[in-house]
């Protein structure tokens, strides 16, 4: 496991805009596994306020490692409301369907994996009078990946469906042969 300190929180102070770095693990960054307390209410080391502004953390992409940690403890969450947004992406989709396939993870954490598979699916198919030619194009490439194996997955799909928000399954639903 990644011990290394690469990852960092910025408090940022209200009263001068000063901005303390924190160094943090990937894992502590991903699961937001510190006390975020603690860092908002620390003193500024500019000018001893602590009245903080705001507080941000790097970026961690899902890799197996986070994926694997999330997937085996129902305790841990990339984002407590969001995370099929988070995993609902294009880089994403070999690790989503081999983590489903491999059926190695908790039941809700593979529910969220396959709301995520059809939130990219739907991200790629609604909408397309916003984007240009060109992204309309890649767009139709992704939806040609993943529509072929959101099919095979449509019985789990079908199964999961009450997680799902309705505008998702409006748009998916008849591109996989769900009713």
């Amino acid at each position: 496991m990644d011990k290394k300190f690469n990852y960092q929180l910025t408090r940022t102070c209200k009263e001068c805009s000063n901005k303390d770095i924190f160094e943090i693990t990937k894992i502590e960054c991903a699961f937001s596994l510190y006390n975020f307390k603690e860092i908002w209410n620390k003193e500024c080391s500019k000018c001893s306020s602590t009245i903080c502004y705001s507080l941000s953390k790097s970026f961690v992409a899902v890799d197996q490692e986070i994926l694997d940690l999330w997937g085996s403890d129902e305790k841990l969450y990339l984002d407590e409301q969001d995370e099929e947004l988070i995993l609902a992406e294009m880089d994403y989709l070999p690790l989503l369907l081999s983590s489903i396939n491999e059926n190695k993870y908790l039941e809700r954490k593979t529910e969220i994996l396959l709301e995520a598979l059809c939130v990219l699916l739907y991200d790629n198919t609604v909408d397309d009078e916003e984007f240009t030619e060109e992204e309309n194009k890649a767009r139709e490439k992704n939806a040609a990946l993943i529509r072929p194996e959101l099919i095979k997955l449509k019985k789990q799909i079908k199964a999961s469906e009450k997680y799902m928000m309705d505008y998702i399954k409006e748009v998916v639903f008849p591109q996989i042969g769900i009713e």
